[in-house]
């Protein structure tokens, strides 16, 4: 981002000394405030922030955007199906304060899919879901007038009012200022290392290896150019049973999957996966890649055999990758 290419004033122009640190999911103490990471959906690797300090929790989500939809047509606030949906609700539990990107509308979000940003009603689902005392929405649209954005404030306080709990729901604004007074706090425990989210810094080590099952040609050729392209060790296979074969041998550290392969479908090769009796192979996460729509009962049909997530076709490059950089960084302490 500091280089010439995207930016006139480079990092060796400032004043200051800046000093970078590599994070994973996981804790760190920031002075006084405990701070937990989380990975966000969003096209490039981006964190939310958990902030706790005096008995007060600030969450701060800048780029997101739900890994589905679905249940659709529920009533307001209602748990969502997403494995991964469900943990961005463990993350915002409580909040004094959520500050969320809500840049979309459900109206508008079918035509920007991808492009890691939250449709306004979804966000008010996950503050009520999350029992979140106040909702700042922001991250609005550039092209949003004020008076839409009043529209949109209103539609959300709405809403709220109809879950089973009611948030107070705002729309940020520049200059605004919050007061969440805090209380004495008990003396927090140690972070351990298991649990840090400072990664330590290493010497670059042999390439992450994901393992493609894929039996369309130009697909895995195309998946293959992406993953190669960022130095990913890319192992392959172009049927279920080849696939289950080389998890076991291999041991890859994320698995990418098609559904419709020959011989066994992709929902018997992770019900085999996740049978092994060796657990490096039993908890890889497998990341389905199909070209097939996604209803409620097939996400839940993928969970149940095993899979991890999803992707829908077709994938683009930055989208890819995002995801899988996410997946690998969460299995990098095993």
């Amino acid at each position: 981002q500091m280089s010439y290419t995207y930016f006139p004033i480079m990092l060796e122009e400032f004043g200051a000394t800046v000093r970078f640190q590599n994070l994973l999911e996981g804790t760190f103490d920031l002075g006084p405030v405990r701070v937990t990471t989380q990975i966000m959906n969003h096209p490039t690797l981006t964190f939310g922030y958990r902030l706790e300090m005096g008995g007060k929790v600030v969450v701060y989500i800048p780029d997101h955007e739900p890994n589905s939809l679905h249940p659709k047509d529920a009533p307001p606030g209602a748990p969502p199906v997403h494995r991964e949906d469900r943990r961005h609700l463990e993350f915002l539990e409580g909040a004094d304060l959520l500050i969320h990107d809500a840049q979309y509308t459900l109206r508008e979000y079918p035509a920007k899919v991808g492009w890691g940003h939250s449709p306004f009603e979804k966000t008010v689902d996950y503050a009520i879901a999350a029992k979140v005392k106040r909702l700042a929405l922001f991250h609005h649209d550039p092209l949003c007038t004020d008076e839409n954005l009043d529209l949109r404030v209103e539609a959300a306080r709405k809403r709220a009012s109809e879950g089973a709990h009611t948030p107070e729901v705002f729309a940020a604004a520049e200059g605004m200022v919050m007061d969440l007074p805090g209380e004495a706090a008990p003396e927090r425990p140690p972070i351990s290392s298991e649990s840090s989210a400072l990664l330590p810094p290493a010497s670059e080590g042999s390439p992450s290896t994901v393992l493609l099952i894929e039996d369309d040609p130009n697909v895995k050729r195309i998946l293959r150019l992406v993953l190669d392209s960022d130095h990913v060790h890319v192992l392959s296979a172009i049927d279920g049973e080849t696939g289950v074969e080389i998890a076991l041998k291999e041991r890859p550290g994320l698995i990418l999957l098609d559904l419709v392969l020959p011989g066994i479908d992709g929902l018997e090769v992770c019900r085999r996966i996740r049978a092994s009796a060796d657990e490096m192979v039993k908890d890889v996460p497998i990341v389905i890649i199909t070209g097939v729509r996604m209803e409620e009962e097939d996400v839940l049909a993928c969970f149940d055999a095993g899979a991890t997530d999803y992707m829908t076709k077709p994938v683009t490059a930055t989208q890819l990758l995002a995801r899988v950089h996410s997946w690998l960084l969460r299995t990098a302490r095993q």
